[in-house]
């Protein structure tokens, strides 16, 4: 077995917890820092090594042109900013990563630099931040566009503003501050320096007007279409990654780290980690019935599906009949995620077939035992080289220890999950194996 990374992708972002569950609400109230004080916790003491919050800015209406079935099922909307969150996170744990997401289509390089390098003095080097290029033109029309740009022009700009950001780092020298109180002296002028970027599409004079950066914050970014891969192997420290066979997960950590070589950096220093979602059982026969209760295709599932897919593509699914081959789709949203959604079925498939190839055969989900699931990420990791899984889902108690209170165990007894922390921070932890 291989020693691997994990973390956390909160991918329903700082909203609403638990919902359809039997619990939901018990003991918690998803407006407030607790539960997900409580869960960083969890997750720190399991040997996790980061916890990722999504974040979106719109209220979601692709799917029949309304809002009807987000709203009445709690996805995507409502949700607070991560940002303000954060602090409450690094307050509740020691070595834990916290990683919010902001959009590089609608946070100006320099308020996003001195938000993250705020946060990270904060965090003592524990800091992330999950980049996203908001492909969404609902999102687009909340900042004053009628849609969003192209989608590789969205990564042009992204390119851009991620040099600016760091620029921004370091524009101080890590010696500028000098608390000389016998000469009257705080910093040295001479070691910081503005830094007079003018580009394709920004304009930032610097410097930034924070002390600088021990240790600059961690990268994380999803790229699933081509010129989003080359986006993260040029940039990006961990790619959250979406694949459903260990064939699919090798190719494209291979596709990453080819992109990395290209560019002069060190493959290994790029960890990418897939998003799985374990779902514990207790024996063969509980197996059974849970894979027979999500491969049934009700009316709900498929509102559910559809209503995701088309706010994630800005496709609206509705407007096809479940019954013909889907036609040819295009979007100037989240390519891969499109490509990967028709791709579950072969070619010519109804809709209807698309379901229910996808309701058989969740690619994100494992369904077994504690032992069973912790072999499978095993034998996953050990297929695909490295470097780790990212366990999804909402964050309310019951689930986060439904999950994980069965499954580290089996995880460590395997050797698979680290056992401690060293003295670093995230990028630290990140580089131990």
């Amino acid at each position: 077995m291989i020693l691997l990374h994990f973390g956390w992708f909160l991918g329903a972002g700082f909203g609403v917890q638990g919902w359809g569950d039997p619990t939901y609400g018990i003991g918690y109230d998803w407006t407030q820092p607790t539960v997900y004080q409580d869960a960083a916790r969890l997750f720190e003491a399991s040997g996790l090594d980061l916890f990722i919050i999504e974040d979106g800015v719109t209220v979601p209406d692709t799917y029949g042109g309304t809002a009807e079935v987000n709203l009445a099922n709690a996805r995507f909307v409502p949700k607070h900013d991560p940002l303000p969150l954060v602090p409450y996170l690094l307050g509740a744990t020691n070595h834990l990563g916290i990683v919010p997401t902001l959009s590089a289509s609608f946070y100006e390089p320099f308020t996003a630099a001195r938000l993250l390098a705020t946060l990270q003095h904060f965090a003592h080097g524990r800091l992330g931040f999950n980049v996203v290029t908001s492909g969404s033109d609902l999102a687009a029309q909340n900042y004053g566009l009628d849609k969003q740009v192209d989608h590789d022009l969205r990564y042009d700009r992204a390119d851009e503003w991620v040099s600016v950001v760091r620029q921004l780092w370091r524009s101080w020298d890590a010696d500028a501050v000098l608390e000389d109180t016998a000469r009257g002296v705080y910093a040295d002028f001479t070691k910081v320096r503005p830094i007079n970027h003018k580009g394709e599409f920004f304009q930032v004079r610097g410097p930034l007007n924070t002390v600088p950066l021990s240790e600059e914050p961690v990268m994380v970014q999803a790229g699933a279409s081509g010129r989003g891969r080359d986006f993260a192997g040029k940039n990006s420290d961990v790619v959250l990654a979406l694949a459903s066979t260990a064939e699919r997960m090798r190719d494209y950590r291979t596709s990453i780290r080819d992109v990395a070589a290209e560019n002069g950096r060190n493959p290994d220093d790029i960890k990418v980690l897939f998003v799985v979602n374990p779902i514990l059982t207790a024996n063969a026969n509980e197996t059974a019935a849970v894979k027979a209760h999500r491969a049934e295709l009700t009316q709900t599932v498929i509102d559910e599906a559809l209503q995701s897919i088309s706010y994630l593509s800005g496709v609206d699914f509705k407007r096809f009949d479940l019954d013909e081959p889907l036609p040819a789709l295009t979007t100037n949203s989240n390519q891969g995620t499109l490509d990967n959604f028709v791709a579950s079925a072969p070619a010519g498939a109804t809709l209807r077939e698309i379901l229910q190839a996808r309701a058989r055969k969740d690619g994100l989900a494992i369904v077994g035992t504690a032992d069973e699931v912790a072999d499978h990420l095993g034998e996953l990791g050990e297929a695909v080289g490295g470097d780790g899984f990212l366990f999804t889902g909402q964050v309310h108690p019951a689930h986060v220890h439904r999950t994980l209170d069965p499954l580290i165990p089996a995880l460590r007894r395997r050797g698979l999950i680290r056992s401690g922390f060293g003295d670093g921070g995230l990028r630290a932890n990140l580089l131990d194996f």
